[in-house]
């Protein structure tokens, strides 16, 4: 007589619950096992500078473009999302070689915790958040305003757009800036802290040395060294190359203007330097075309000081603005400027006067986004390489993004596979359950 074998119910289904926790297991985990970051997306050389009482700068490279940007949060909890400085400007999510995203509406001396998001992989340090401390509140007045600025040209001598140039003065927190699509750059000194950032840094504003480092990932590297009396416009540098502009020679002459192919400045360095006369725009730069018909106007001038801002074009806009303690201002015309040339002219209550052209797009001419500047964008502050050690990121389960965001996060899908995988199981199961209940 030919006895029937029978797998109970019991195992059946203890198998089938089996190859479900197994499949949340790989749900959890399979990020990393199914869909491994690639070496292309993996965060190289990352930094942590311009820390301030109310900010800081997270920047990194990657051998391919891709999307980027910062999990953060306070205790622990990265329940925020900052982007890349250019993504927050353009309101569009892009992809770089070269990532800069500031943090911004921080508290002072508080303890923040972040993951770096690239390609839609989370990247963290060594299976722990990267740790920073911001800077406390300083009592003392903020020095009087002092900006280092020139241009990056590539190789073939065009502008270097979006590359990052980290500034270090001796016995001070290391700057960083991203350069526009004009390749220039803005970095204002007197933002300068301590090391420990427990004070404003302390330089010589003729003689003090400063060290330059260009980082634009797969177009090139430079580096240059010059002193505070010839930082404003500091030469042209051009990526692969070393310069030395400490001697006087070696500088533009003094009264000389520079264009927009140069530093993109409307001042002279023999005005820029100074005092008294330290109104400057910085954004937009002479001639520059701008995909937006509400481009940032920033700008340098003497702090408290009232500034009346005029443009001139099909139309005509006013606006008064008080300048910034730390001697920068910004403004936003209150209205979309027509496609066109447009003239903002800035003028102080002394007389003293400034003035920029620049063209505004018409919409879907360009498909760049829309590269203007802020306060915390163009003039933030970031680290030398020998200043700032780079971190080696290690990759984290990534799967579907959905922390809620206060600075424009921007939502990324979850990974199809293992929740297929998961189903397929399920199904297999519940047929094989089936299947041998039948036979035997």
């Amino acid at each position: 007589m030919k006895k029937n074998h029978r797998i109970p119910t019991l195992v059946a289904l203890f198998l089938l619950i089996g190859g479900v926790a197994g499949g949340v297991i790989l749900i959890k985990s399979g990020s990393t096992w199914l869909a491994g970051a690639r070496p292309e997306i993996t965060p190289k050389q990352v930094k942590i500078t311009n820390v301030s009482e109310s900010g800081f700068t997270v920047s990194w490279i990657t051998d391919e473009q891709t999307s980027g940007f910062i999990q953060y949060g306070a205790e622990g909890e990265l329940s925020f999302i900052a982007s890349d400085d250019r993504d927050q400007l353009s309101g569009q999510q892009g992809k770089f070689w070269i990532h800069h995203v500031t943090l911004k509406d921080l508290k002072p001396a508080t303890n923040y915790f972040f993951k770096i998001n690239s390609g839609e992989k989370i990247f963290d340090n060594n299976g722990q958040p990267y740790q920073i401390k911001t800077a406390p509140t300083i009592q003392e007045t903020m020095p009087p305003n002092d900006v280092a600025y020139g241009t990056i040209l590539k190789q073939d001598g065009s502008p270097a757009e979006g590359v990052i140039v980290y500034l270090s003065l001796a016995n001070a927190a290391p700057l960083s800036g991203l350069t526009r699509a004009s390749g220039n750059w803005a970095i204002p000194l007197n933002l300068a802290r301590l090391p420990d950032l427990s004070s404003w840094a302390t330089y010589d504003k003729e003689a003090s040395v400063e060290e330059i480092f260009v980082q634009g990932g797969s177009i090139g590297t430079a580096t240059a060294v010059t002193v505070t009396k010839y930082d404003s416009p500091v030469p042209n540098i051009t990526l692969g190359q070393s310069f030395d502009f400490r001697k006087e020679s070696s500088q533009p002459t003094p009264t000389a203007v520079p264009t927009s192919a140069s530093s993109g400045f409307s001042v002279s360095k023999q005005e820029s330097s100074s005092s008294s006369a330290n109104l400057t725009i910085i954004n937009p730069s002479e001639g520059e075309e701008v995909n937006t018909s509400r481009p940032e106007i920033l700008g340098t001038g003497p702090s408290g000081e009232t500034l009346t801002i005029t443009v001139n074009s099909p139309e005509t806009l006013t606006s008064q603005i008080t300048i910034n303690g730390d001697g920068t201002w910004n403004w936003i015309p209150p209205t979309s400027l027509s496609p066109g040339k447009h003239t903002i002219t800035a003028r102080l209550a002394d007389g003293r006067i400034i003035s920029r052209s620049f063209t505004v797009l018409a919409a879907g001419s360009s498909d760049m986004p829309s590269f203007t500047a802020s306060p915390s964008a163009t003039i933030t502050l970031t680290p030398t390489p020998t200043a700032t050690p780079a971190l080696t990121p290690t990759s984290t389960a990534s799967g579907r993004i959905s922390i809620p965001s206060t600075e424009g996060g921007i939502p990324k899908p979850g990974y199809l596979t293992p929740t297929f995988l998961v189903f397929m199981i399920g199904v297999v199961l519940v047929f094989l359950g089936l299947l041998t209940n039948i036979l035997f």
